[in-house]
C-alpha cells in the first residue's frame, strides 16, 4: 500500500505502525512455531534412520545365527529349521518395512515443515519490511508535523512582531503635531 506521508497525522500513521508491528510479531511467533516443528520432524527423521539401523543390524545378526544352526544341524531338521528361518526372517522383514515407512514418513513430515519454515520466512520478511516502511512513514509525519508546528509558531511570532510595529507607528504617527 503506497501511503504518502503528508496524508497522514501522527496518530493514524502510528496506529498503522502498531498495526504492521503487530502482524510482523505474529508472523515472527508462527516462524518459531514452525522452526520448532521442523527441528521436532528432524529428530524424529534422526529416530526413525536409527530404528532402521538397528532393525537391520538385528536381521543380520538373526540370519546369521540362523545359518549357523542350518549348518550345525544337529538337534532339529532341515526342514523345521527352514520354517523357522522363513518364520523370523519373514517377522523380521516386516518390522524392516514397517520401519522404512515410519523413516519415509518422518522424511515427508520433516519436508513439510521445511517448507513450511521457509514460507513462514517469507512472510515474516514481507512484514518486517512492511512494519520498517511504517516506522519510517510515522517518522516523516512526525517531521512533518513538526516542520509544520514549527513554521505555524514563526509566522505567529512574524505576526505579533508586525502587530507590535504597526501599534508603535500608529502611536508616533497619532503623536506627532500636524
Amino acid at each position: 500500500m503506497d501511503v504518502t506521508s503528508d496524508r497522514l497525522n501522527g496518530v493514524h500513521a502510528s496506529k498503522l505502525r502498531l498495526v504492521k508491528d503487530m502482524r510482523e510479531r505474529s508472523a515472527l511467533r508462527e516462524l518459531s512455531n514452525m522452526e520448532t516443528r521442523r527441528h521436532i520432524a528432524v529428530d524424529a527423521v534422526e529416530q526413525a534412520s536409527k530404528h532402521l539401523a538397528n532393525a537391520e543390524r538385528r536381521r543380520a545378526r538373526v540370519e546369521a545365527e540362523l545359518y549357523r544352526e542350518m549348518l550345525s544341524a544337529d538337534a532339529i531338521s532341515v526342514a523345521d529349521l527352514e520354517r523357522r528361518h522363513h518364520l523370523i526372517i519373514g517377522r523380521l522383514t516386516e518390522e524392516i518395512a514397517a520401519t522404512q515407512r515410519a523413516f519415509d514418513e518422518a522424511r515427508s513430515a520433516q519436508d513439510q515443515a521445511e517448507a513450511a519454515v521457509l514460507e513462514a520466512r517469507t512472510l515474516w520478511a514481507k512484514r518486517s519490511t512492511a512494519s520498517q516502511k511504517w516506522q519510517e512513514i510515522e517518522r516523516d509525519v512526525q517531521r512533518m508535523t513538526d516542520a509544520h508546528c514549527e513554521a505555524a509558531a514563526e509566522i505567529e511570532a512574524d505576526d505579533e512582531v508586525v502587530l507590535r510595529y504597526r501599534r508603535g507607528s500608529d502611536r508616533q504617527v497619532g503623536g506627532e503635531p500636524t
